[in-house]
């Protein structure tokens, strides 16, 4: 280990020593840790929403991570990350403790792995922030690169199983973390979860299509007017509609939001009236008008498999297939599961009749060769500017 990095874990560990304390000031605050491949940010705004109407709550803007999660606790914001930027909220991290007190009755904190390692792993997190309500959104293909030397099977097949299987294995440390006094809300949509499911302690609120679910998904309808979703909950069936357009997993995200209200004594209908002002976070499904009446969605903020097909798949429920232009760049951080990853993506869009602007290393590579075998309309750009001029002049 070099010195960058030994001093690096110094000074996560005073952050996390000052950062343990600061919570103490609130002894009372219930924490909610929510951790997922995908959905965390969209599903702590719905939390904040219901939570929100029964008291004072604090979240994680911008922080999921070793270093983050901390700096949000403290009230403390990195600018540069230069290493001045790291001295100031070195300097500043006890005096914060010290002279600042924020009151709070819910902290509610996204809780992002990137490694089995520490310190970018979930036990790390667990050392920083123990959670009395922990919501577990599904694991999938996202940060496999770290996970990469676990899995010796060449297999493509298998090796993507067993990836995928570590991933959700350290995501469930967080439900198994919680107390038997807590709760833990866990997907049974997502199947990679299931084995680890009985190992939870905590009282358990299930979300998902499936009928055992606590919280069942009946329907979810999505059109250009917007988004309607149906639960049941004890037998009793609710509506939520809402103007913007969210993909289907956002059915998911609503619903684990409603359980950790559930999970505090706030009902399912006032959960949805609490939702009724909810809007999708920056950079995911968010719409926006182009040049020459065209609309733009913008999804750029997540970049995996599941993402990217739930976002074709949302399209197309607003818009008829062959009006689209999709531009898509890299999928990263899925180490040896890159070149199946983009292939298998290459494969679904060929079924299309769009036009694609590919842009990337890895799209180049892997996907941009077939869609060209296909015969699909289909742009390869090498810089920024030529992907803008591309696009410009396809706009009609």
């Amino acid at each position: 280990m070099g010195m960058k990095s030994k001093l690096s874990l110094v000074v996560l560990s005073y952050l996390r020593f000052w950062a343990r304390l600061m919570l103490k000031k609130n002894p009372r605050a219930i924490v909610v840790g929510i951790t997922g491949s995908a959905g965390k940010t969209s599903t702590r705004l719905a939390v904040v929403k219901i939570l929100s109407t029964r008291g004072v709550v604090k979240h994680s803007v911008h922080a999921n991570s070793e270093s983050g999660i901390p700096l949000n606790i403290l009230g403390l914001l990195l600018h540069s990350y230069s290493a001045l930027d790291w001295l100031r909220v070195v300097i500043l991290a006890p005096l914060r403790y010290f002279f600042y007190h924020e009151h709070y009755d819910f902290y509610v904190v996204e809780m992002g792995i990137d490694s089995p390692y520490p310190p970018k792993n979930m036990g790390y997190l667990l050392s920083i922030i123990k959670p009395d309500i922990a919501v577990v959104l599904g694991a999938s293909h996202v940060h496999t690169a770290s996970f990469d030397s676990m899995v010796k099977d060449t297999n493509p097949v298998r090796r993507a199983a067993k990836l995928l299987e570590l991933v959700a294995k350290e995501k469930m440390k967080l439900a198994k973390a919680v107390g038997s006094n807590g709760t833990v809300v866990v997907n049974l949509d997502n199947a990679a979860l299931l084995p680890h499911i009985n190992d939870v302690r905590a009282r358990r609120l299930s979300i998902g299509k499936d009928k055992k679910s606590s919280i069942r998904i009946v329907k979810t309808k999505l059109s250009s007017h917007g988004f309607r979703a149906t639960y049941e909950y004890d037998h009793v069936e609710h509506e939520l509609t809402l103007p913007d357009i969210f993909g289907p997993e956002f059915s998911s995200t609503f619903a684990a939001a409603l359980a950790v209200g559930v999970s505090l004594g706030i009902s399912v209908q006032q959960g949805i009236k609490a939702l009724k002002s909810y809007r999708a976070p920056a950079g995911r499904m968010r719409i926006f008008k182009g040049i020459k009446g065209t609309h733009i969605i913008d999804s750029s903020y997540n970049a995996s498999p599941d993402t990217v097909v739930s976002a074709l798949s949302t399209l197309d429920s607003v818009s008829p297939r062959g009006s689209h232009i999709v531009v898509l760049g890299d999928m990263r951080e899925l180490g040896t599961m890159s070149k199946p990853a983009h292939q298998k993506l290459a494969k679904k869009l060929a079924t299309r009749s769009d036009t694609f602007i590919l842009y990337g290393d890895m799209m180049t590579r892997y996907a941009f060769p077939y869609l060209k075998r296909e015969k699909k309309k289909v742009y390869n750009p090498s810089t920024m500017a030529e992907l803008i001029s591309t696009l410009q002049s396809l706009l009609k």
